[in-house]
């Protein structure tokens, strides 16, 4: 009687174990789910996209120059078209996607009525600066 009542006990309680287990991995499936439906992605994809995106505005915006402008954008801001410097320059910071210093810079390209944090608008102020320049990188410490 004594070993039927030990092996009872060790099943229920093998069996709440196991329904816990269960209840866990529900539950972190049904997060991961709800995560997907809500349209949360993962850094890592985000970033790709993201990245891919940027990558291609440059190349329209750059053309026989876009590999050297990408390596410029890689080293200035990461590929960020967000970032932003938070030591300042004479009063501006470095901004955006090619780290342009707004609003001394950026105020005198025709982008200057657009956000620095816009990537297209961004790059394409970064073409007029570099085409400026004699299609050299001088405004940037970067270098291609």
């Amino acid at each position: 009687m004594i070993s039927q009542q030990n092996t009872s006990v060790t099943h229920t309680t093998a069996n709440k174990k196991s329904r816990i287990i269960n209840i866990v991995f529900a539950m972190l499936l049904g997060v991961t789910l709800f995560g997907t439906m809500m349209g949360m992605q993962t850094k890592t994809t985000h970033a790709a996209t993201n990245e891919t995106y940027l990558t291609s505005v440059i190349r329209g915006v750059f053309g026989p120059y876009a590999n050297q402008a990408i390596r410029i954008a890689q080293c200035e801001s990461t590929m960020n078209p967000n970032a932003r410097n938070t030591m300042a320059i004479g009063g501006s910071y470095a901004s955006g996607l090619f780290q342009i210093l707004y609003p001394s810079t950026w105020n005198g390209t025709s982008q200057a009525g657009k956000s620095p944090f816009d990537p297209q608008a961004n790059a394409r102020a970064a073409y007029e600066l570099f085409q400026r320049d004699g299609f050299h990188w001088t405004q940037w410490q970067c270098k291609a």
